[in-house]
């Protein structure tokens, strides 16, 4: 297990911070966290050298005089409150490791830490709070943390400082993503940022969980699934496969519905079960290419292939259970033994911790063979920094941000995961290594990071996935998307060059 957990954290150091770029679509260099060989096997890695002991290039004598830090953030979900929030020492390896690191950082710089937190979730943005206060300009908050989707639109507003302007935040740190700097810059300026601070991207990086027992009683002379995944034959087709023998009506009364028997669960509504599968396909429908440009990948034959292969999972052959279970309640038919694969980010093994029969984890499959790499989307409502123009002290909260993640990095990365592995996720030691695929193969799109201001590109996704009529008119409605989205992708780019132009 330790082995395992040196892989996984040698991994994430990489991803997470160093911000390595691998392939992804057609214009991968702007699109991957996680740098990927293009080998789907786990090769030998060691330890990474010195995390606990990385060197920040803060001063020495940085001293603020006791100054309040009001940081914005959510917090009523346990994954967007662990991010930042830590009241008392208890017992609980990553809640006393955020503790330590928040008394470390305020003693350094001489500090107190008022961290805000508001009644909303991974889910959902807190902009009803930031923008009233900046626009009515109160210095109610000095760093705001919300979800990336939602971010664009007060950017280009104005509402927050270019953080390629100060000097206490070092992007060449192994802390700070890369990747994800050079997809959201504009013109060299950059207004959100994200790095190790950021751990909602992690516990919201998607994946499939499977049902250990269904899968030897229903599919006993399949092989292994994680000798499948080690071997790059993880894909829909196989998918499809296992769910077409699964199906049985356990409840007797004639028809399909709870309480029968069925290979994949796949929630009715336009939720995130389509971004999971879309992400691990590869279908981007909006591309930032390497020279800035933008491109829309609707009307492609990848495309195509993906809408006709996710119709024969969701809806022939009784492969799928379609309920509008959603949130925790996501993991309920795996949990009561009635389906053997269920989507969700991997905070949903919060959910299986009692569950009686064995599970496991598993990247979400490929869109098929001729797909080098394994692909895993993370959620859009990943945290993302910024500092609002209306902070007294922009220097201030830029120390701030950068010794919390400095030390994030050095301490709480390395106690979330050793939970993670020990407490929650692993109950065998396949899964570390099915993890370490996961983690290797994590990237955002920018369809995703400019969700709501392009006219939400992943929803026409979600949309077309709800039924089989809609997946039947898949390219009527992908094509009628383009228009509008080229058009605010240029509407967005306009703005951006008239922020420029007025800073």
């Amino acid at each position: 297990m330790q082995n395992n957990y040196k892989i996984l954290l040698w991994i994430l150091t990489l991803s997470l911070t160093a911000g390595f770029i691998g392939g992804c679509g057609q214009n991968s260099e702007n699109t991957n966290f996680f740098e990927s060989s293009g080998d789907t096997t786990i090769a030998e890695t060691t330890a990474e050298p010195g995390r606990e002991s990385a060197k920040d290039t803060l001063p020495d004598d940085l001293d603020f005089g006791g100054e309040v830090v009001h940081i914005l953030t959510r917090g009523a979900d346990y994954d967007t409150s662990i991010e930042l929030v830590a009241q008392e020492l208890d017992g609980d390896v990553l809640n006393d490791a955020v503790w330590r690191r928040n008394s470390s950082v305020e003693e350094r710089l001489n500090v107190e830490l008022d961290i805000i937190t508001s009644e909303f979730t991974r889910h959902n943005s807190n902009e009803s709070l930031f923008t009233k206060s900046i626009l009515a300009g109160a210095d109610d908050y000095d760093i705001v943390a919300n979800a990336m989707h939602a971010m664009v639109p007060f950017v280009t507003q104005g509402m927050f400082v270019d953080v390629q302007t100060l000097d206490y935040l070092d992007f060449t740190q192994p802390w700070w993503n890369q990747a994800y700097l050079e997809m959201t810059e504009y013109d060299g300026s950059n207004y959100t940022i994200l790095g190790d601070l950021s751990q909602t991207m992690i516990s919201g990086a998607f994946c499939m969980f499977f049902n250990k027992q269904l899968f030897d009683e229903y599919l006993p002379d399949a092989p292994s699934l994680y000798d499948t995944v080690l071997s790059g034959d993880w894909t829909l087709d196989k998918l499809i496969e296992y769910c077409s023998s699964v199906y049985a009506d356990v409840n007797g009364n004639s028809i399909v519905d709870e309480g029968d028997r069925f290979g994949h669960y796949f929630t009715d509504t336009k939720t995130l079960g389509a971004d999971s599968f879309a992400g691990s396909s590869g279908i981007n429908l909006i591309e930032k290419n390497s020279d800035g440009s933008y491109s829309y990948n609707g009307l492609t034959e990848r495309t195509n292939t993906f809408v006709e292969k996710m119709h024969s999972l969701l809806f022939e052959n009784n492969n799928t259970c379609r309920l509008p279970y959603n949130d925790d309640t996501i993991m309920t038919t795996m949990i009561n033994d009635q389906t053997i694969f269920t989507t969700w980010m991997l905070t949903g093994v919060n959910y299986l911790r009692d569950m009686q029969s064995d599970f496991g984890i598993i990247p979400m499959p490929k869109l098929d063979e001729n797909q080098a790499d394994y692909k895993t989307y993370v959620h859009d409502g990943t945290t993302v920094f910024c500092i609002p123009t209306t902070t007294p002290d922009a220097d201030m909260s830029a120390a701030v941000l950068e010794a919390m993640c400095a030390e994030t990095y050095r301490t709480v990365t390395p106690a979330y995961f050793e939970t993670v592995l020990k407490d929650k996720y692993a109950r065998d030691s396949e899964t570390s290594q099915m993890l370490d695929i996961i983690a290797a193969s994590v990237y955002l799109d920018i369809g995703y990071i400019y969700g709501p201001t392009l006219g939400h590109p992943i929803d026409v996704m979600r949309q077309i996935l709800s039924s089989s009529t809609e997946c039947e008119r898949a390219s009527s409605t992908l094509a009628s998307k383009e228009t509008q989205f080229m058009t605010n992708i240029e509407k967005i780019d306009s703005q951006f060059a008239e922020l420029k132009a007025g800073n």
